[in-house]
């Protein structure tokens, strides 16, 4: 089947005293893309559509979304070859979706093959308000704990994000809980990190190509004290960020 035309793809997303408590120490494309995110048709030809958590089809599944859904895309990135879909169309294009996760464009009505949203790059990825419950699930003292302690205190609700599982699984419940899962280091944010550690991040900073975090975390010294700290660490493949609102 040919690529789509347009008019095919036009037709056819209370802190302190539990601290205290706790002992703590203290590319340019061919179109112009709108500025805007877009409200686009999702069309698979049967199934659900899954959704990565980076541009790829053999990057983590974050969740789905259900032929013929309406969903908002909000910026595009250009990433691996993906061929398939009704219309039998190969591209590089992915399209981040609003509440978080990327999605080939080839199983999207956007009344174009070329990107209609920024690039990335220069957008700030929208962030989802999803599930909360009122309780620390992190065990008191650990970087589960502590982590979950910042976003209680910056939150302006002042609850906890429902996650489940331990933090290594934490990007997978999160996204399925509704909030907005990346893979680029973003602020007001829980970075887990590969091994299932996890830290705030206060601060994102890039230097000569690379980035870095500014995270507050939770450690034990070695006579088990509970203790914050602070440090600059750099970002690599597979941390995951779980953005707050």
């Amino acid at each position: 089947m040919p690529p789509r035309s347009a008019a095919q793809r036009h037709i056819c997303a209370s802190l302190a005293a539990v601290a205290a408590a706790a002992g703590l120490v203290a590319v340019a494309p061919g179109t112009v893309a709108q500025a805007q995110p877009r409200t686009v048709t999702v069309n698979t030809g049967s199934g659900d559509l899954n959704v990565r958590a980076a541009p790829s089809a053999n990057s983590r599944k974050v969740g789905s979304v259900a032929d013929r859904t309406s969903v908002v895309i909000v910026c595009h990135v250009r990433g691996d070859v993906f061929s398939g879909g009704p219309y039998r169309l190969t591209t590089d294009l992915w399209n981040r979706l609003e509440t978080g996760g990327f999605v080939t464009d080839a199983m999207l009505i956007t009344g174009s093959n070329d990107p209609v949203v920024p690039h990335c790059d220069r957008t700030a990825p929208a962030r989802a308000a999803g599930r909360t419950t009122a309780g620390n699930i992190g065990e008191p003292g650990t970087p589960a704990w502590g982590a979950l302690a910042k976003w209680h205190q910056v939150s302006r609700t002042k609850a906890y994000p429902a996650l489940t599982g331990p933090p290594k699984e934490w990007p997978r419940t999160a996204g399925a809980a509704g909030w907005t899962v990346v893979e680029r280091p973003e602020p007001r944010a829980i970075v887990v990190f590969p091994d299932g550690h996890v830290a705030w991040v206060d601060t994102v900073s890039e230097r000569s190509d690379r980035r870095f975090l500014g995270v507050t975390e939770l450690h034990r010294t070695g006579d088990g004290v509970p203790v914050w700290s602070s440090r600059e660490v750099r970002h690599v493949p597979g941390m995951a960020y779980i953005l707050l609102p």
